[in-house]
């Protein structure tokens, strides 16, 4: 072989074993950075660097094929102009529509190297049109493989300028390529596998905050969010099945613009979504236009992933999200949200169970708060689980002060004894009816009973007593059997005063006769006052009793309770200075008119003084207030007026008879002075009552309605 040939095969090999080493040089470059946590783009960054170093390309771009979604997208371009690197990126070629030289090596896995896109009989109107646009003359392209898998491929050109390379420069390309291939398949999956560990720890935090919410709403709002997050959509929205799961409704959303969410009804199997809800199937489509079932909702759609909500084989809801790019969502996306919808159904589903069991409690508790009776639970500790707003009004307790304390701390001796039958002998109380005193002297009376309170093994948990406040009530029961009394008492008194009367006028002018006719001496003129002092008494009582049993009609008109009070006091005045009593009065000021009659109060009013009077036989002070009442029930307001008097006050066993026609403690008296004053006020529905205890004081209390002008 001549010495020129020689030196020319040396050439050669000397230049391909220094591509050699370049290209071994950059593979183990970009092989190494597999190493480190770097992005898939950081990858394709270098592998455009290497080859434009080891082959001296001026252009490059870098293509990857998404086989799901029929697609051949532009991942990485090097050398091109902003303008022409933008339209590469944002428009990726369809492997079934466009017939070019990029789909061509896509599909079959073959190098191609185009000289001159003008004369080379291959290229084909897409090429032409990319050509004109990219101001290209010659390219190679060059497949990434894997095995016989195709992932993408690379194409590299020098602008206008037509490539000149032999076979062994497509071979070591091509050589490159398959190395690189190898390398970009690696740093996918690795970038894959980064973004479903993402996905996955994304996934479990958002479960942790999904799990600790109990409110529907908020809960509906953080699916929604979440979704949003963890597939990286435009928009997502939340559907649930209405009662009749007919329709679909917007529970949550996030993204939409004007949509009216309250008014928007989607029927089941309308649509995307709609399919979704009426098969339970999840759906992926990469091309909402492509798709016959798709019903836009919102402008901008390209692409959409609807999966269903499904809980015990029912379907609650849809879950969906959009992008307003095709091909936006993986399989990888659909498994990862069909495990978010699984874990999201459950918690929708026990959130309203939640929702349920919370209602019906709060209504179980209202009813109890609304409850007119006390009702105290009690567990086996004997401490206060719980009260009701009835029974802080009763024993004047606030909730935050009792509960969780000692019952026996709290309550009275009555109530700890029923308490104790029931947790220590498990034995209730059908009904049992206790006095309470209050700090003024009132008394209070109460019918209770007692329950065991249960859990659903049927063990013992505690007890609850119901207090019945039954003051009033007996204090109606009293006022009806008093009134039933006076009634019946007042017409056998206005019989027996007839009958009374007429013959007492006979037997006093027969005494005042006598008085005449007989000689008086001292025993006969003692004999004759006794018997006429009896036949005054006698006709005060009569007189008494008619009064009784037929009191006048009272003149009622608008007035004025202080103006009475003071003439009924400045008529009293010289007896009660006399007996030295004074009086003092508290009135509000101004007192609100009351409509009564002047002439009968005054003498209500002056019964009462006298009795006070009598009372305190050492003298005193009557204390005289008033108080304005407001009745919450009856919406109503009451003027009361206190008459109290610091004497000898009343033993409990007269209390509940004081009123009572003749019933008096006093030598002389005719036991009709309070029972007038009963009848009085009972024909202005108003009423008395009475505290007193004995050696103390007694007061009379007297209610008044009030008619405010308007009424």
């Amino acid at each position: 072989m001549p010495k020129r040939a020689v030196r020319a095969n040396l050439t050669s090999y000397m230049a391909d074993l220094k591509t050699k080493d370049k290209l071994l040089a950059s593979i183990h470059k970009i092989s190494s950075l597999l190493t480190r946590p770097i992005s898939l783009d950081t990858i394709l960054t270098s592998i455009v660097k290497e080859t434009s170093l080891v082959f001296g390309f001026t252009r490059l771009a870098i293509f990857l094929a998404d086989k799901d979604r029929g697609l051949l997208e532009c991942r990485y371009i090097h050398g091109f102009s902003p303008e022409d690197s933008e339209r590469a990126l944002r428009f990726p070629y369809r492997l079934d529509y466009h017939d070019c030289v990029e789909t061509r090596v896509a599909r079959y896995g073959k190098t191609t190297f185009v000289k001159d896109y003008l004369s080379d009989p291959r290229v084909t109107p897409t090429d032409l049109k990319v050509c004109r646009i990219m101001r290209r003359v010659s390219t190679i392209a060059v497949p990434l493989k894997i095995k016989r898998d195709i992932i993408g491929l690379i194409t590299a050109d020098k602008d206008a300028i037509k490539l000149k390379l032999t076979r062994k420069d497509i071979n070591a390309f091509t050589t490159f390529a398959n190395q690189a291939s190898i390398i970009i398949e690696n740093a996918r999956l690795q970038e894959q596998n980064q973004k479903k560990i993402k996905q996955l720890l994304t996934l479990q935090t958002i479960g942790k905050k999904t799990s600790s919410t109990f409110n529907l709403q908020k809960l509906l709002n953080v699916i929604s969010a979440s979704a949003l997050k963890i597939t990286k959509a435009s928009s997502c929205t939340l559907f649930l099945m209405d009662d009749d799961s007919k329709q679909l409704k917007i529970a949550s959303r996030n993204g939409y613009g004007n949509l009216d969410v309250v008014k928007f009804r989607l029927k089941v199997g309308t649509g995307i979504i709609g399919w979704v809800a009426e098969n339970g199937i999840p759906l992926l489509v990469s091309d909402v236009h492509q798709d016959a079932r798709y019903l836009e909702i919102t402008e901008g759609v390209a692409s959409q992933l609807a999966v269903p909500l499904i809980s015990e084989k029912r379907v609650l809801g849809v879950l969906n999200v959009d992008s307003q790019n095709r091909g936006a969502f993986s399989d990888d996306d659909l498994k990862l949200l069909m495990i978010f919808a699984g874990h999201t159904a459950s918690l929708i589903k026990n959130v309203r169970l939640y929702g349920q069991v919370m209602t019906e409690r709060n209504f179980r508790e209202d009813i109890l708060e609304s409850s007119p009776n006390s009702v105290v639970s009690i567990n086996l500790k004997k401490e206060i689980s719980s009260i009701n707003r009835r029974t802080e009004e009763i024993f004047h307790l606030k909730r935050a002060d009792v509960l969780g304390r000692r019952a026996a701390d709290i309550f009275e001796e009555d109530i700890i004894q029923i308490i104790d039958l029931a947790l220590d002998h498990h034995t209730v109380v059908d009904y049992k009816e206790i006095k309470k005193t209050g700090k003024e002297g009132d008394t209070a009376i109460f019918g209770i009973t007692s329950s065991l309170l249960k859990n659903h093994q049927r063990n013992l948990i505690g007890a609850m007593v119901i207090i019945r406040d039954l003051t009033e009530e007996k204090k109606t029961e009293e006022l009806i059997r008093r009134m039933d009394r006076l009634s019946s008492l007042g017409q056998l008194s206005a019989g027996i005063a007839h009958e009374i009367r007429n013959p007492l006028t006979s037997i006093n002018f027969n005494v005042q006769l006598l008085a005449k006719k007989l000689v008086m001496t001292e025993a006969t003129r003692s004999l004759i006052d006794d018997t006429q002092e009896g036949i005054d008494r006698i006709r005060i009582l009569v007189k008494g009793m008619l009064d009784f049993a037929k009191p006048s009609r009272p003149s009622l008109k608008r007035d004025y309770i202080p103006r009475v009070l003071k003439d009924s006091i400045a008529l009293m005045d010289s007896q009660l200075k006399k007996n030295g009593v004074d009086v003092a009065v508290h009135m509000q000021d101004p007192f609100p008119e009351v409509i009564f009659d002047a002439h009968q109060i005054q003498q209500v009013f002056v019964n009462l003084l006298l009795n006070g009077m009598e009372a305190m036989a050492e003298g005193g002070t009557i204390n005289i207030k008033s108080l304005i009442e407001k009745d919450a029930k009856k919406k109503g307001e009451h003027a009361l007026l206190h008459f109290t008097d610091y004497g000898v006050g009343i033993s409990p066993e007269n209390l509940s008879r004081i009123f009572d026609p003749f019933f008096t403690t006093k030598p002389d008296g005719t036991g009709l002075g309070l029972p007038i004053v009963h009848k009085i006020l009972e024909q202005h529905n108003a009423s008395v009552g009475v505290r007193s205890e004995e050696g103390k004081g007694t007061t009379f209390i007297l209610k008044f309605p009030i008619h405010r002008a308007e009424e």
